[in-house]
């Protein structure tokens, strides 16, 4: 119907991961899903609702009859124009989610957790979108946007290294809340008509707090590896065939361990990477050179506990487009 329409889905998907290790499992697993949903857009509203079923069953070699998960991920969405010219929008969604641990997150030698348990989550988030485009100005587009939101997470799959010299390890951290905030902002300016500038700036607060056990020394605590405060800034300018680009990443303080305290402590980190890219065409060929240098000013800094980064570093590559 012109403002109303309706869908039904049906995907089947197998799985199997082989491996020539000592008493290796061979799991395969054959996924189906079937999926309802329906849009309505009538003027400045726009409504999307939607039901997932997902039907997983698991074979390994030792676990002959299979193990079975059923879930239903309903979500609905909603956008909603306030003003006639739809520059500005506000916007909200719940949603259910559900998600199967992957072969190597089970199965991966030394790595993998063969007990881990699926991933639920449900997830809240409201936000609103103010764009611009500007015909004749020097600022041609401008682009803000701000979200909240909240997700209750059951069983939560992460990882860590953790144990003998600090290896990855897969487990689930039972329940966790996460609430936060995203703010965005994207600007293009054009001085000329072959020059043109885009800056893009981003910038999260997320808390993500442990609440499964009250009687745990770290309830309440931020989960390993999640700073409350991150944030990148991206400048771009294109020039005829060339392309500068400039971002700077910032990750604030953080824990490597699951309780927050001194000893589990690391300091903020931040990088500054360049590249340089020049595209030109050689006969019927697309071709597109880009030089790079990663970590400008050469910081130490460790995104993981006792895993280095690699002080200031370059980069060439040829992309060709047949």
């Amino acid at each position: 119907m012109p403002n109303w329409s309706i869908s039904l889905s049906y995907d089947f998907k197998w799985n199997k991961l082989d491996s020539d290790a000592r008493l290796f499992v061979f799991p395969h697993r054959f996924t189906n899903f079937l999926s309802f949903a329906t849009a309505f857009d009538y003027q400045r509203l726009k409504l999307q609702a939607s039901v997932l079923a997902t039907f997983v069953k698991d074979h390994t070699k030792t676990l002959i009859d299979g193990n079975s998960k059923f879930a239903l991920s309903p979500a609905i969405f909603v956008n909603f124009y306030p003003f006639s010219s739809k520059d500005f929008s506000l916007r909200a969604y719940v949603k259910k989610s559900f998600r199967m641990p992957t072969f190597n997150e089970l199965y991966y030698t030394e790595v993998g957790n063969a007990l881990l348990k699926p991933e639920t989550a449900v997830q809240y988030n409201g936000g609103a979108v103010w764009q611009k485009m500007f015909a004749k100005a020097l600022l041609r587009r401008l682009r803000v946007q701000a979200d909240a939101y909240f997700n209750s997470v059951d069983d939560k799959i992460v990882a860590y290294p953790k144990g003998q010299q600090f290896r990855w390890t897969m487990l689930n951290l039972g329940k966790v809340h996460i609430k936060g905030v995203d703010l965005q902002a994207e600007t293009t300016v054009q001085p000329t008509t072959q020059l043109s500038i885009i800056t893009r700036l981003q910038y999260t607060y997320q808390q993500a707090r442990d609440v499964n056990n009250p009687s745990d020394s770290y309830y309440k605590h931020q989960i390993p590896y999640i700073p409350w405060h991150s944030g990148s800034a991206v400048v771009g300018a294109n020039y005829k065939a060339w392309q500068l680009n400039y971002s700077f990443i910032y990750a604030g303080k953080r824990f490597n361990q699951q309780e927050n305290i001194v000893y589990n402590y690391m300091p903020a980190w931040y990088t500054s990477d360049m590249s340089l890219i020049y595209t030109f065409n050689w006969k019927k060929t697309r071709c597109k050179i880009t030089a790079e240098v990663n970590n400008l000013l050469a910081q130490d800094y460790d995104v993981i506990l006792n895993y280095p980064m690699p002080k200031r570093n370059y980069a060439i590559t040829l992309d060709v487009t047949l």
